[in-house]
């Protein structure tokens, strides 16, 4: 689409109409966590039969998990060849499909498992070599003298402060182990 800009030259805004135009434009863009978080939740929202988690069914879908999916697709197939038994069953081989097909998300789940487990260690290296450098800043700091030592002493007291303290406890001393030999008695 061609618009006017100010200057009255025209720019040409491409909107993207399919998933590898959304893919480029994700790439050619320069995205602040805010936006990413913005896609994820347009994701979300896109995706068919969401359901929000129910702590009260964990139990009945952690039993599910140990049956095979065999189980549903010879359900799926009995349903289609006995409406009888779809009515007494009070289901239909369509909504068993519709079950057993969002399976079709795994992927999905796969590669956000995936992008879960690469950004929390992200997360943690980043803390790590932020909190290495601000303790050589901290080491540096604390040996810098003359009027630059002065302005940095209230920033390093701070540092001070919230570093954790290293305490060891004292050793208590062990008392005095009992005696295995029998007292000697005195005779008179």
């Amino acid at each position: 689409m061609n618009s006017p800009t100010p200057g009255g030259s025209s720019s040409t805004t491409v909107v993207p109409s399919t998933a590898a135009d959304i893919v480029a434009a994700i790439r050619a863009t320069t995205l602040a966590p805010a936006d990413r978080v913005e896609i994820l939740r347009a994701l979300r929202e896109t995706m068919p039969d969401m359901v929000p988690p129910d702590p009260l069914q964990k139990g009945r879908i952690r039993v599910a998990k140990g049956v095979s999916q065999q189980f549903v697709d010879a359900a799926i197939n009995g349903l289609t060849s006995s409406e009888v038994w779809a009515q007494s069953a009070a289901t239909t081989s369509a909504e068993m499909q519709a079950h057993r097909d969002f399976e079709e998300q795994r992927p999905v789940f796969d590669e956000l498992k995936t992008y879960i487990d690469i950004l929390g260690y992200g997360l943690s290296y980043h803390h790590w070599q932020g909190i290495a450098k601000a303790r050589r800043v901290y080491k540096v700091g604390k040996q810098l003298g003359g009027d630059e030592g002065l302005v940095l002493q209230p920033h390093i007291e701070i540092m001070a402060s919230t570093l954790p303290r290293r305490s060891r406890k004292a050793k208590t001393p062990q008392p005095p182990a009992a005696s295995t030999t029998p007292p000697k008695t005195v005779s008179e």
